[in-house]
């Protein structure tokens, strides 16, 4: 689904909205509450089949409303995905159970179901203090892990300003030398006759004096800057207490990644293991179907690991390495990484929100689904400003995968990044206008030379 035009469309009180949209990243700009209201009435219209829009195509096929941003929240968005991702491998697993279900029964449980039953058993003993062991180690390499990172920031952040003193300090002692050398200049050219530094008097008898008291001056404060040059040219490389914290955050970020796999394997044990307990007797073909099943768990479950790797992948590129990587938790996607860094934990929220609806439309667009589009505004506008200018980059990505993306947005962002969107048009809240939209010059000229 593509929208190609506005076509009237009613949005509060706006003049009706009419503009040829097209392929590419297309952007709706106005104040914030005239591009809530635009952004409303577009979502409106299209996944309800008003008027007032015209598209190519509908949002059709099971989660593409989810994916396009037409209603729901991230997570439903990222479920989507997953199906989609998981989908033909899901439909084999569900006819073979089907077939395993046609099967005669094969009479009551076999020695040998008995058997492979109670070595299943004994290997999944334990699980239950294996995931508790797997969550202290866990919690406490990510507690290790959040002090040397603080530590890390700290030691970056010493290092950063004794630098910036040394370079201003170096600068004040050259401007002086400068300063004190132009006044020997003068001295040397002017004789007795040169006026002093003081009370503008020729300096006549005294000018002998006055140039041995400067030139003084001038050699003290040449000794002097020859140090804090030494010391800038030392504050160039980072300290080796600083590259050590790096190494030690990095090798404590990769046993983190090591212990939440290890925690996750043992909570699949753990599940298992009660499904075991709950199947003391198996059924005929029992063995067979949970086998079947957790090989459909598995596979969602890798769908849905791969929507988040790749939205932690573009969450990282829009927040600068602020978060690292994403994962699900009761109330949706959490980004972690790095500290925050001063940005407000609000702003890391948008660019995980961002990046998880990217993400899942982009992926789901390349597992088939009938998506041709997204539309994105609102954690656009809670992002940081300079991650909202990384996000353009992202998004013109995802127009390119998807085919369009529409941007309609309460921000400058058009008018920092012009070059980037392929139409773009100002929203004008006077319902007395004739026309709402204005069209604004966005593009990348075409540059010709002439021999």
């Amino acid at each position: 689904m593509k929208i190609m035009a506005l076509t009237g469309l009613r949005a509060a009180d706006l003049p009706p909205l009419e503009a040829e949209l097209g392929d590419g990243m297309v952007a709706l700009i106005g104040t914030s509450e005239d591009a809530s209201e635009a952004r409303r009435a577009l979502l409106c219209a299209v996944t309800m089949e008003e008027p007032g829009v015209r598209v190519s195509g509908r949002v059709s096929g099971a989660g593409a409303e989810l994916l396009w941003g037409g209603s729901g929240g991230v997570t439903e968005a990222v479920e989507a995905a997953a199906a989609w991702i998981a989908g033909p491998a899901l439909e084999r697993v569900h006819a073979a159970r089907t077939a395993l279900d046609s099967l005669p029964p094969v009479g009551g449980p076999s020695d040998s179901g008995d058997k492979k039953h109670d070595k299943a058993m004994r290997r999944l003993e334990g699980a239950s203090e294996e995931l508790r062991a797997d969550e202290l180690a866990a919690r406490e390499l990510r507690a290790e892990w959040a002090v040397v990172t603080g530590d890390t920031e700290q030691a970056t952040m010493e290092w950063l300003r004794e630098r910036q003193d040394a370079e201003t300090t170096l600068q004040a002692y050259r401007d002086h030398a400068r300063e004190l050398r132009a006044r020997l200049g003068q001295l040397d050219t002017g004789g007795a006759e040169a006026p002093c530094p003081t009370c503008g008097r020729p300096l006549a008898d005294h000018l002998s004096d006055v140039r041995i008291r400067l030139r003084e001056e001038w050699e003290s404060i040449v000794q002097d800057g020859s140090w804090w040059k030494r010391r800038r040219e030392q504050l160039e490389d980072k300290p080796e207490q600083l590259r050590t914290l790096e190494e030690r955050t990095l090798r404590l970020h990769a046993a983190m990644q090591e212990a939440t796999e290890r925690l996750e394997i043992a909570r699949r044990r753990l599940r298992e293991g009660e499904a075991l307990h709950k199947s003391a007797q198996p059924e005929p073909h029992c063995p067979e179907g949970r086998a079947l099943a957790r090989l459909a768990a598995e596979l969602r479950h890798r769908a849905l690991a791969t929507v988040l790797c790749e939205a932690g992948r573009l969450a990282e590129r829009i927040t600068a390495s602020r978060v690292l990587w994403i994962r699900l938790g009761e109330e949706g996607p959490i980004g972690e990484g790095t500290s925050h860094a001063g940005a407000p934990a609000a702003h890391d929220r948008a660019a995980v929100d961002l990046a998880c609806r990217v993400a899942a439309a982009t992926l789901a667009r390349g597992a088939g689904a009938p998506l041709a589009g997204m539309i994105v505004g609102e954690a656009l506008e809670a992002l940081d400003p300079q991650d909202r200018l990384r996000a353009v980059d992202v998004l013109g990505e995802a127009a390119d995968v998807l085919g369009q993306v529409v941007i309609v947005t309460g921000t400058d962002l058009v008018h920092s990044r012009p070059e980037a969107f392929a139409v773009a048009y100002s929203l004008r809240g006077d319902a007395r206008e004739t026309e709402a939209l204005q069209p604004l010059a966005v593009g990348a000229a075409t540059l010709e030379l002439i021999a």
